[in-house]
């Protein structure tokens, strides 16, 4: 178990099948055994899109959002990570991507 979980209550774990998934409360799954962290609905580009139809949400979420995936992976050190989908918020969200913030998504 890594130092970021050590303090975290027992109740908050789940087993499951004899094995133990950790919740996270930043939103993903970690399951220690495998070294496998699980993140979904991360909806990059959010807010590019809802600016493109004239509705105004903070420019920031897709940073703010490979900040949190960041912190997790350089907190757990996963082996594996899974994106159970939703990872663009819309069928565009890639041409709107900052090439800054598509190298940190590869870097992960």
């Amino acid at each position: 178990m890594t130092a970021a979980l050590a303090n975290r209550r027992e109740e908050t774990f789940l087993h499951l099948a004899g094995e133990l998934l950790v919740p996270l409360p930043e939103g993903g799954l970690w399951w220690p055994g495998q070294r496998l962290l699980v993140v979904s609905d991360l909806h990059f580009e959010k807010g590019s899109s809802y600016a493109s139809r004239g509705q105004m949400l903070p420019p920031y979420d897709t940073g703010a959002t490979l900040a949190i995936v960041e912190r997790l992976v350089a907190q757990l050190m996963p082996k594996t990570i899974i994106s159970l989908g939703d990872s663009f918020h819309d069928r565009a969200a890639e041409l709107r991507l900052p090439e800054h913030y598509a190298e940190r998504i590869r870097a992960l």
